[in-house]
């Protein structure tokens, strides 16, 4: 038992060292990764083997897609799914892990939720999300809609009464 404690301590003081600079800056679960922006808040769990739900809030300032990704740091990860305020999303994989991303998000607090298994004794993974402004239409492109529709409906009607 002393050795398997002796060699977790060394584990984690190497994965420490390694990766003092991802995990520190990184808001742990339960935490709040503030008002989100253009630019990455990074969060990040450390666990030894089982299975785990992480709960992450944040805040957008206005209609925003919130995009993210996330990734083992060591140890075996599996991520089984990804939600904001409790509707899952596609987990999309990428070269540094899984990639997703929210369909707009409203203005004001909203829940992260990342649920998944650690396999091996000494495991992390590490994200980060971002906001980006929903578009919004421009009057010129609504009024092409507008007008075709129109002309569909005329057609119609044409085609109709003859």
């Amino acid at each position: 038992m002393k050795l398997k404690m002796m060699m977790a301590a060394v584990a984690v003081a190497c994965a420490g060292s390694a990766m003092a600079t991802p995990l520190a800056t990184s808001t742990p679960p339960g935490g709040s990764l503030g008002l989100l922006s253009p630019l990455p808040a990074n969060f990040a769990d450390v666990g030894l083997a089982g299975a785990f739900t992480d709960s992450f809030s944040f805040t957008v300032g206005s209609k925003s897609i919130v995009t993210g990704s996330l990734g083992a740091l060591f140890g075996s990860v599996d991520i089984s799914s990804v939600s904001f305020d409790g509707g899952a999303v596609t987990l999309t994989p990428i070269s540094t892990g899984l990639g997703f991303y929210s369909s707009a998000l409203t203005a004001g607090v909203h829940t992260l939720t990342v649920k998944g298994a650690f396999s091996g004794p000494f495991n992390a993974y590490q994200g980060s999300v971002y906001a980006t402004a929903a578009p919004v239409p421009e009057p010129e492109s609504l009024a092409l809609a507008l007008a075709g529709v129109g002309v569909t409906v005329s057609v119609m009607r044409r085609r109709s009464r003859a």
